[in-house]
Protein backbone atom coordinates (compact mmCIF):
# COMPACT_ATOMS: atom_id res chain seq x y z
CA UNK A 1 0.00 0.00 0.00
CA UNK A 2 1.41 3.39 -0.98
CA UNK A 3 1.49 5.76 1.98
CA UNK A 4 2.29 9.12 0.42
CA UNK A 5 0.05 11.97 1.56
CA UNK A 6 -1.51 12.23 -1.91
CA UNK A 7 -2.35 8.54 -2.02
CA UNK A 8 -3.77 8.59 1.50
CA UNK A 9 -5.82 11.71 0.70
CA UNK A 10 -7.19 10.12 -2.50
CA UNK A 11 -8.21 6.93 -0.65
CA UNK A 12 -9.87 8.91 2.16
CA UNK A 13 -11.76 11.02 -0.39
CA UNK A 14 -13.06 7.81 -1.96
CA UNK A 15 -14.21 6.58 1.45
CA UNK A 16 -15.92 9.88 2.25
CA UNK A 17 -17.58 9.88 -1.18
CA UNK A 18 -18.87 6.32 -0.70
CA UNK A 19 -20.27 7.00 2.77
CA UNK A 20 -21.74 10.42 2.02
CA UNK A 21 -22.86 9.88 -1.56
CA UNK A 22 -20.53 12.59 -2.86
CA UNK A 23 -18.32 12.82 -5.93
CA UNK A 24 -14.74 12.28 -4.70
CA UNK A 25 -13.40 14.66 -7.35
CA UNK A 26 -15.46 17.49 -5.85
CA UNK A 27 -14.04 17.08 -2.33
CA UNK A 28 -11.46 19.83 -1.77
CA UNK A 29 -8.09 18.84 -0.31
CA UNK A 30 -8.68 21.15 2.67
CA UNK A 31 -12.34 20.23 3.19
CA UNK A 32 -13.81 20.48 6.68
CA UNK A 33 -15.93 17.42 7.34
CA UNK A 34 -18.89 19.02 9.11
CA UNK A 35 -18.85 22.56 7.74
CA UNK A 36 -17.93 22.00 4.07
CA UNK A 37 -19.17 18.46 3.48
CA UNK A 38 -22.16 18.65 5.86
CA UNK A 39 -21.38 15.26 7.42
CA UNK A 40 -23.24 14.25 10.57
CA UNK A 41 -21.89 12.29 13.55
CA UNK A 42 -23.04 8.93 12.19
CA UNK A 43 -21.36 9.53 8.82
CA UNK A 44 -18.17 10.66 10.55
CA UNK A 45 -18.12 7.49 12.64
CA UNK A 46 -18.67 5.33 9.56
CA UNK A 47 -15.88 7.16 7.72
CA UNK A 48 -13.57 6.65 10.70
CA UNK A 49 -14.31 2.93 10.79
CA UNK A 50 -13.82 2.59 7.02
CA UNK A 51 -10.54 4.55 7.09
CA UNK A 52 -9.35 2.42 9.99
CA UNK A 53 -10.11 -0.78 8.07
CA UNK A 54 -8.68 0.49 4.77
CA UNK A 55 -5.33 1.38 6.31
CA UNK A 56 -5.33 -1.31 9.06
CA UNK A 57 -4.75 1.34 11.75
CA UNK A 58 -6.43 -0.39 14.71
CA UNK A 59 -7.25 2.92 16.39
CA UNK A 60 -10.12 3.37 18.87
CA UNK A 61 -13.21 5.13 17.48
CA UNK A 62 -12.59 8.01 19.91
CA UNK A 63 -9.52 9.09 17.92
CA UNK A 64 -11.74 9.86 14.94
CA UNK A 65 -14.08 12.09 16.96
CA UNK A 66 -11.26 14.65 17.14
CA UNK A 67 -10.92 14.83 13.36
CA UNK A 68 -12.60 17.84 11.77
CA UNK A 69 -11.03 18.05 8.31
CA UNK A 70 -9.56 16.00 5.49
CA UNK A 71 -6.00 17.25 6.23
CA UNK A 72 -6.41 16.19 9.88
CA UNK A 73 -7.54 12.73 8.77
CA UNK A 74 -4.57 12.41 6.41
CA UNK A 75 -2.22 13.49 9.23
CA UNK A 76 -3.73 10.92 11.61
CA UNK A 77 -3.33 8.11 9.06
CA UNK A 78 0.28 9.10 8.27
CA UNK A 79 1.13 9.34 11.96
CA UNK A 80 -0.34 5.93 12.74
CA UNK A 81 1.27 4.26 9.73
CA UNK A 82 4.60 5.75 10.83
CA UNK A 83 4.13 4.41 14.35
CA UNK A 84 3.28 0.94 13.04
CA UNK A 85 6.27 0.99 10.67
CA UNK A 86 8.63 1.92 13.51
CA UNK A 87 7.17 -0.80 15.72
CA UNK A 88 7.65 -3.37 12.95
CA UNK A 89 11.27 -2.24 12.47
CA UNK A 90 11.94 -2.55 16.21
CA UNK A 91 10.41 -6.03 16.25
CA UNK A 92 12.63 -7.08 13.35
CA UNK A 93 15.71 -5.67 15.07
CA UNK A 94 14.92 -7.67 18.21
CA UNK A 95 14.43 -10.86 16.19
CA UNK A 96 17.47 -10.28 13.96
Amino acid sequence: MDTSADDIRTRIKQIIANVAGLNAARIEDGARLREDLKLDSLSLLEIGVDVDLAFKLELPDERYKEIDSLPAMVDLVQQRLGERSQAAERAQAVQG
